[in-house]
């Protein structure tokens, strides 16, 4: 048995679950007895931080920003049937960054009056998250987000150090190394099948090559790529630091913004933060907490705005960005949407709208949420989700936060629309029984539901990056639908936007238009001025970006492109080299060109994500140490591992059977939706537009009601229009190899029967092992 060699290019989010699962998955073989693999196997782990720093750049340890999404539970596909219950216990802590952080949060009762110190935003959404027990003890509802996010990264590091130390004790063909302050600044792919990394020192500048960082497999999960927006002297005078509230004192203190005597701002200063979204809003709670604006009640455990401290702060927070339009939206999850069902579409026209070839499916969504909502709330589409200016936008979103704040049952329209949102992506499902729904959906089509939300998000994009001839304004409406829908998908925690909107209303928060070139700093009066406006202190968050990963840049010089900047991923994420072999690397990170997906900063799609890699991994680890495996009949291992994945795809005809259901779910919402376009054309009303739809819940419904609409004059134009529209569709759907083409990753499903596969071939020849 040959040893194989590993390398894990970050060290982040991604690359712990990879560490962990891996160890976990190992674990529960050895401790049920299994046959298992025990080749020498070396996995080395480069990331770019020190140790002491945390994980990425969302979650280090420093951070004491808030978390805006839930947090995921063990990893469930770990197979632990027959285990005791201290090896269950032992292998799921290994994943359950859930439980780890609840425990740390919830380790001695000091939590909160931590928070109320660093970050009144991260205590308000601690404080909604947290419920007294009957005996009194403050329980944690990780289901939500539910407190600072470096408490993410010291959970993260406590399950690594513990997988860590099971594998030294269990698993000793199992050799890691991992090697901090370093970056992969390039990765050779002359031998496609030994990839040579070059590595570099961040504190010496030493790069080291060569036979020592020869290996068999590379995955890079190098995550997202952030630069800094301002250089100069306005880099050298704004904080553009991690979100650290100690950080941030020093920082106004230095500007003359802070009083250390009374530890608050001082009233008057006025400070500047780019962008409009979540890396901008995590400093509006860590301000405030220096000042005296928002007061907690310890014994009704409730906040409350100060609003005199709120006059005496005026226009503390000027927020600003280049263009006009997109405001960080808001969470917000009243049971009363969540659970609502809807008379107008069911889960198969909504799996419907991904199975049109060559469609755009963003632009479809947003106009089906749009009309969803509109129905709900007997608006008109076309007044939902606006195209509006960004004062206009943090309006409308202050009165739906007002209105929830007075009615948590309240039916808001930012809940409606990113309901729908999240149900055409994620889920599609809605209603109470949405568990039940999607077994159902799954057993019935199981050819044609992926097996998570990410997939599928990353599915919707694979059309406009692969089409011959795309134009680009359809490129640019891609684009911009994409982003509402993320916008609406990573949303702000309701009691975070809810204090952001009501400190605008009362004077502290405003926003102008504005971009970082066009601040300027001025060493004279000590102060940076935009357009004109005069400010005490600059906060410059990072920001996403397409062009700082200059690892991708390399490695996609080495594949092949069907374009230029437009290299073809593979299943599983492989590419290949211009003479069409398989380049040894699964690339997770953001991809450089930025076109790819866009997922990469979202925890729940590595969870999602991970437990998929691992298998693949070990797949091919044990092609390439199993010398009994070698002959003439097998290929090179990628290539042996898609052949795997080609024998567990449905044959022609069984994904057509379900794919040809499809065609009456999608002829039924597209007429839906043209429907809805001629009724707003029509009568141009709320109240008429929601009595039409009810109206119309069935194709043969919706055409009475356009008979009777021909009867009228001004309908005409609109009429002919609908017409011209329903008579020039059709329902062409992809093919069973164009819908696995649509996404980079394997299907749990998919890999669970492809592993099956394997361990019989294994066994028959009495080779390797089981795999789960």
């Amino acid at each position: 048995m040959k040893p194989t060699r590993t390398a894990i290019c970050g060290f982040g989010l991604r690359g712990r679950l990879f560490h962990n699962i891996y160890i976990a998955s190992q674990l529960s073989l050895l401790w049920r007895n299994q046959p298992i693999d025990e080749s020498p196997r070396h996995h080395d782990y480069f990331d770019l931080q020190p140790p002491t720093e945390g994980l990425g750049t969302a979650f280090q340890l420093s951070s004491d920003a808030a978390l805006n999404t839930a947090l995921d539970p063990p990893i469930s596909s770990i197979n632990k049937e027959g285990l005791s219950t201290e090896q269950i216990r032992r292998i799921d802590r290994l994943t359950d960054l859930a439980g780890r952080y609840a425990e740390l949060a919830m380790k001695d009762g000091t939590i909160m009056p931590r928070l109320l110190e660093s970050n009144v935003a991260a205590a308000m959404i601690f404080n909604s998250a947290s419920s007294s027990s009957r005996t009194g003890e403050l329980n944690l509802n990780t289901g939500v987000a539910c407190g600072p996010r470096g408490l993410i990264g010291e959970a993260a590091e406590l399950m690594t150090e513990e997988a860590l130390k099971l594998a030294k004790e269990y698993l000793p063909w199992l050799v890691i190394r991992v090697r901090y302050e370093v970056v992969v600044s390039n990765i050779d792919f002359s031998n496609p099948g030994f990839p040579v990394l070059t590595v570099v020192d961040v504190k010496t500048g030493e790069e080291m090559t060569g036979i020592d960082f020869v290996y068999n497999l590379v995955i890079k999960c190098t995550g997202t790529t952030f630069e800094i927006p301002v250089s100069g002297e306005v880099k050298e005078n704004a904080f553009t630091g991690v979100p650290n509230s100690i950080d941030l004192t020093t920082y106004l203190t230095q500007q003359k913004i802070f009083d250390n005597e009374k530890k608050k701002i001082i009233p008057g200063k006025k400070l500047l933060i780019g962008g409009t979204s979540l890396s901008a809003f995590d400093f509006i709670g860590m301000i405030v907490t220096k000042t005296n604006i928002v007061e907690f009640n310890h014994q009704t455990r409730t906040f409350t705005i100060n609003e005199e401290e709120a006059q005496r702060n005026q226009n503390l927070i000027t927020l600003f960005n280049r263009t006009e339009g997109i405001f960080g939206a808001s969470r917000h999850l009243p049971n009363s949407v969540t659970n609502l069902d809807s008379d107008l579409v069911n889960p198969e026209m909504i799996l419907s709208l991904g199975l049109q070839k060559n469609a755009d499916t963003y632009p479809t969504i947003l106009e089906l949420a749009r009309i969803l909502t509109a129905y709900k709330k007997q608006k008109l589409p076309s007044q939902i989700e606006k195209n509006i200016s960004t004062i206009d936008q943090i309006e409308y979103m202050a009165a739906e936060n007002e209105l929830l704040a007075r009615n948590p049952d309240a039916v808001t329209e930012i809940a409606l629309f990113r309901k729908w949102i999240r149900c055409c992506v994620f889920t599609h499902t809605m209603g109470p029984d949405q568990v039940q729904q999607r077994a159902w959906l799954e057993r019935k089509y199981n050819h044609l539901v992926r097996s998570h939300g990410w997939l599928n998000f990353r599915t919707m994009s694979y059309n406009i990056y692969h089409r011959p001839g795309i134009e680009e304004r359809e490129h640019e409406l891609h684009c911009h639908a994409r982003r509402i829908a993320f916008n609406c998908i990573a949303a702000t925690p309701y009691e975070i936007h809810n204090l952001i909107t009501r400190l605008y209303k009362l004077g502290v928060v405003s926003w102008t238009q504005g971009a970082y070139e066009d601040v300027v700093w001025s060493s004279k009066t000590k102060k940076f001025e935009l357009k004109g406006y005069q400010v005490d202190g600059l906060i410059a968050p990072r920001r996403l970006t397409q062009k700082t990963d200059m690892l991708s840049e390399k490695i996609l010089k080495q594949a092949k492109r069907l374009k230029v900047g437009e290299p073809r991923y593979e299943k599983g994420r492989f590419l290949k080299n211009p003479s069409e072999e398989y380049l040894h690397l699964i690339d997770l990170g953001f991809t450089g060109h930025g076109i790819q997906w866009y997922d990469t900063n979202a925890a729940e799609g590595a969870f999602q994500l991970m437990p998929i890699v691992v298998d693949m991994i070990v797949i091919l680890e044990t092609l390439i140490s199993d010398t009994n495996l070698k002959g003439d009949e097998l290929e090179k291992p990628v290539n042996e591992l898609l052949k795997l994945h080609k024998s567990v795809l449905p044959t022609n005809q069984e994904f057509n059977q379900q794919i040809n259901r499809m065609e009456e779910p999608h002829r039924n919402i597209t007429h839906m939706i043209l429907y809805a376009r001629l009724v707003e054309k029509v009568f141009g009303n709320g109240k008429s537009f929601a009595r039409k739809m009810r109206q119309g819940k069935t194709i043969g419904a919706r055409e009475r009601v356009i008979a009777l609409i021909a009867d009228i004059p001004r309908a005409q134009e609109a009429l002919e229009e609908f017409e011209r529209d329903w008579q020039n569709y059709k329902f062409d759907p992809v093919n069973a190899q164009e819908f696995e083409r649509m996404t980079p990753d394997f299907s749990l499903e998919h890999m669970q029967a492809m592993k099956r596969i394997f361990e019989q071939r294994c066994h028959q020849g009495n080779h390797v092992p089981h795999l789960s």
